[in-house]
Formats: C-alpha cells, sequence, structure tokens
C-alpha cells in the first residue's frame, strides 16, 4: 500500500530537505577553514541496487538524499569539503526497534566520515567504512 502524501511529504521534509538546509547554512563555514566533512545519514533502503517494496516515502527519501550527497561533494570538492552518505545500519532505537545492532556501532562510521584525513573520500556511500552501492 501506498502513503499517502503527508508521510511523504514528512520523509522528504526530514530526510531531503532539512539535510539540505543543514548544508546550505553549515557549507560556508566548513568550506573557511578548508577541511570541513559533511555527513549524510542515509540508509541502504536508499540504494537504487537493492531498493524494492515497503516503506516508499522513507526508501525514495533516502534516494533523494543519496543523490544530494553527490551533488553536494562536487559543489564543494574546491573548498575542501568531503560529503558522503552513511548508513548506520539496523541499530535498536526507537525507530529501529530492538535487535538491531548497539548504538554506538552504528554512529561509528558517522564518525569515521566526519573525522576523515583531507585525502579521504567524497561523494561516496558507507557503512562501517566500506563503499555501499547507490
Amino acid at each position: 500500500m501506498l502513503p499517502d502524501w503527508t508521510d511523504i511529504r514528512e520523509a522528504f521534509e526530514t530526510n531531503v530537505f532539512g539535510a539540505w538546509r543543514a548544508a546550505s547554512a553549515f557549507a560556508p563555514l566548513l568550506g573557511a577553514g578548508g577541511h570541513g566533512r559533511l555527513v549524510n545519514v542515509s540508509s541502504e533502503g536508499g540504494s537504487l541496487a537493492s531498493m524494492g517494496a515497503g516503506a516508499p516515502a522513507y526508501s525514495t527519501s533516502k534516494a533523494t538524499l543519496n543523490a544530494l550527497t553527490c551533488v553536494l561533494a562536487a559543489e564543494l570538492r574546491g573548498a575542501g569539503v568531503l560529503v558522503n552518505a552513511v548508513c548506520p545500519g539496523w541499530v535498536a532505537t526507537d525507530m529501529g526497534g530492538p535487535g538491531g545492532r548497539p548504538v554506538a556501532q552504528g554512529a561509528a562510521g558517522i564518525v569515521w566520515a566526519a573525522t576523515l584525513p583531507d585525502d579521504g573520500p567524497t561523494g561516496g556511500f558507507f557503512r562501517d567504512g566500506k563503499r555501499l552501492p547507490w
């Protein structure tokens, strides 16, 4: 069953427009130091390579976030800002529910992307420091 438009708008407001607004607000500051890092928290559910039925608003909003990651990486490359998307995996949170990996384990990949060296990757999609297919 397809979601209603309220759910679709909410998913895009959170996962795309919220991230885009944050990037727009912080990009000048991140670029000023020449060593900025922008990490979009995505999901493998947004990977076109593995996308299927289920959670269409969530999946398509995360796929859009992944596309935004690519565009922002290209736009900010000259300013020394690395931009990547990270999937923390299935994490035991209110959203993920019980049985997922510990929060610290999911967060470790985000910290990895936020602390990349200047010659680190940009415009990529990762989990646990390993590249994922878009």
